[in-house]
């Protein structure tokens, strides 16, 4: 009988987050891939969890596929990892999630926290309809080009700490009236939001450590 990829959500921040449903997948299944063996294995430790790891980072998603197909059809479990919340979403794990699916072996996903949905819940605004576009774009040019389009609904975007501060002066030369809602390092201490123009909100932050992830408002929305 083939075994069964488990996509397991975990920990964005704080550890006692996981779901005991994954703690019980990953003590269970036969071997973990993941995004970076490091990081995982910090979060199996403090679960007194041992199991082999097996690196499955971006550039190597195919690679993993393959070897991932091989546990299966030698009826073994798999668990598939990202470093923080769900493989596939901002994170290595969708071309593997893809190949197994078109091989025909079962798949279970293994739900946990989301910063996304972290976020939107934190940023207390009804929000039917949005923009999820992940990452930005690494150059500045391209930053530009990505905020100068459509601006009729809200774009929600995820930002690494060292390009937040040039994300946010674009934001503000192009649109210094629009509402910007911004948080990063969610479920730990130092989790913090801010609220206000862009033009304004550089103020308001004393660390641009950690990941952030970020609101901009249409024109029409009242929300701060």
């Amino acid at each position: 009988m083939a075994g069964t990829l488990f996509i397991v959500g975990t920990p964005i921040g704080n550890l006692e987050d996981i779901t005991l449903r994954a703690l019980r997948i990953l003590k269970e299944v036969d071997v973990i891939y993941c995004e970076d063996t490091r990081r995982t294995l910090k979060l199996l430790n403090h679960f007194e969890i041992r199991k082999p790891l097996k690196s499955a980072p971006y550039f190597k998603e195919r690679e993993a596929a393959a070897k991932i197909e091989e546990h299966l059809s030698r009826g073994e479990s798999v668990a598939l990892v990202s470093d923080a919340g769900m493989p596939g979403i901002s994170d290595p794990g969708s071309l593997v999630i893809h190949a197994i699916r078109e091989k025909k072996y079962a798949i279970e996903i293994i739900g946990g926290v989301s910063s996304l949905t972290h976020f939107i819940c934190g940023a207390g605004a009804s929000l039917e309809k949005f923009r999820f576009v992940g990452f930005l774009p690494p150059r500045v040019k391209d930053r530009e080009s990505f905020f100068s389009g459509d601006s009729s609904e809200p774009v929600i975007f995820f930002e690494s700490p060292h390009r937040i501060e040039s994300t946010i002066e674009i934001l503000a030369r192009l649109f210094p009236e629009r509402r910007l809602t911004l948080g990063k390092e969610f479920t730990k201490i130092s989790e913090a939001f801010f609220f206000g123009r862009t033009s304004e909100i550089r103020k308001q932050i004393s660390s641009t450590k950690g990941e952030w992830v970020g609101c901009l408002w249409p024109e029409s929305n009242k929300e701060s």
